[in-house]
């Protein structure tokens, strides 16, 4: 069995447990440069505020009815998450971290009703300790754990739990659930399978796994036993990644040699970090760099530009300067660029890398896991190329309220 923990609303409700006043609101949080709204409150959903909608559609509506923007605030987010994860492995064996917001827990052999009402125990312990709210699925596999919580969520009777134990519990669910709302069939498969006739859950189901296998690969032999009860998708070991990039569009353009540096330094850092993270290494560096698409053509450049190091690397300091001598050759003086970024591939992890004479020693250094770890613990320390700002357009920034000592909220 699987219990499936997913936070409700993650984003809105960061955004909310430090203000009181803005629960009970419509609110939305915004993509980095404040381009489309990311995240909505339960209010913002039922005022109509659709996901990705761009701020400027939306903004009278929103002023309208009252409502609350924010901008993106990854720091908070991140360590609320920490926090929930942390709360789930006091308790639950196996737990295993899905997104930033959900986490399943493979359970043992013991009584069914301990684990609901364990699940049910976390929930409220969880917003008792954090004041983010969960929604609980219990089931026999993922697939079918992550149906139960979406009726959870969606179920005020359920009172943000529901348990699927056995088939009786699950096939009217699968029999009223369209295919294109089962996790795993995204928009491009689901026209697939309504071609062969499958249109619910249940039809999937009880479909041939030849003829699943046939058209949709082991996949969806795979989705069609989940939703029979079989456990089969495996702990989720995802496949090393092919590439990290770190991107934004430059809501002013810029046009100045070196606040665009100092822009590309502080996205090399952040992709180095998360290349460090997953414990690999990149070989292959690209820099990005374009004006507006709406430009005329006399103002209009775009380029990217890429290089090979001589060896596999995680070091901030020298994949920042193969991405700015790239920059170098790409800028051309009197352009107002809108985007630049900075693309990693040839990701290989550490423990595949082999040594040689050269590198007798393969690892991260000492510096940029010190950096690491001090960056973690919430300290603003940087290189000092990212200069003083940033270059995207954060109007309604939040403060870090758990991660910055400056920010800390004072109770009187």
């Amino acid at each position: 069995m699987y219990l499936l923990f997913d936070c409700n609303n993650f984003f809105a409700s960061c955004e909310q447990i430090f203000r009181p006043d803005w629960r009970g609101r419509p609110l939305v949080v915004l993509s980095n440069n404040d381009g489309c709204v990311i995240a909505r409150s339960a209010e913002a959903k039922a005022a109509g505020i659709a996901m990705a909608e761009p701020y400027f559609k939306c903004r009278e509506r929103l002023e309208h009815i009252g409502g609350i923007v924010c901008s993106a605030n990854f720091a908070l987010y991140s360590d609320f998450s920490e926090r929930v994860i942390s709360i789930l492995e006091q308790s639950l064996p196996s737990v295993e971290q899905y997104s930033i917001d959900e986490a399943f827990a493979k359970l043992g052999d013991e009584n069914l009703n301990d684990w609901e009402a364990e699940g049910r125990a976390l929930r409220r312990r969880i917003k008792r300790w954090t004041g983010i709210s969960v929604s609980v699925g219990l089931a026999p596999s993922k697939t079918l754990a992550k149906l139960a919580n979406e009726l959870a969520k969606k179920s005020p009777e359920a009172r943000g739990m529901i348990s699927l134990r056995s088939e009786s519990d699950w096939r009217p669910i699968l029999e009223r659930t369209p295919i294109s709302n089962i996790w795993g069939i995204g928009r491009r498969l689901a026209p697939r399978m309504q071609g062969l006739g499958i249109r619910t859950a249940a039809q999937l189901a009880d479909s041939s796994l030849e003829l699943l296998r046939r058209n949709f690969g082991v996949s969806g032999e795979r989705i069609a036993l989940e939703l029979r009860g079989s456990s089969c998708i495996e702990d989720n070991c995802p496949n090393p990644r092919g590439q990290i990039m770190v991107s934004r569009s430059l809501k002013e353009g810029v046009k100045d040699w070196e606040q665009l540096r100092a822009t590309l330094c502080r996205f090399v850092e952040k992709a180095t970090r998360n290349l460090r993270d997953e414990k690999m290494m990149a070989r292959s560096i690209l820099v990005i760099l374009r004006t507006s698409a709406f430009e005329s053509e006399e103002q209009s450049h775009a380029s990217s530009l890429s290089i090979n190091l001589s060896h596999h690397s995680d070091d901030t300091r020298e994949i920042t300067a193969a991405a700015i001598t790239l920059l170098k050759q790409a800028y051309r003086s009197g352009y107002n660029y809108k985007k630049v970024g900075i693309l990693l591939s040839e990701l290989q992890p550490i423990a595949n890398l082999h040594p040689s004479f050269e590198r007798p020693r393969i690892e991260t250094s000492p510096l940029m896991s010190t950096l690491d770890t001090l960056q973690r613990a919430g300290h603003n320390i940087h290189f000092a190329n990212q200069g003083q700002g940033e270059t995207w357009h954060r109007a309604f920034s939040s403060p870090c309220y758990t991660s910055d000592w400056e920010s800390l909220p004072e109770a009187h």
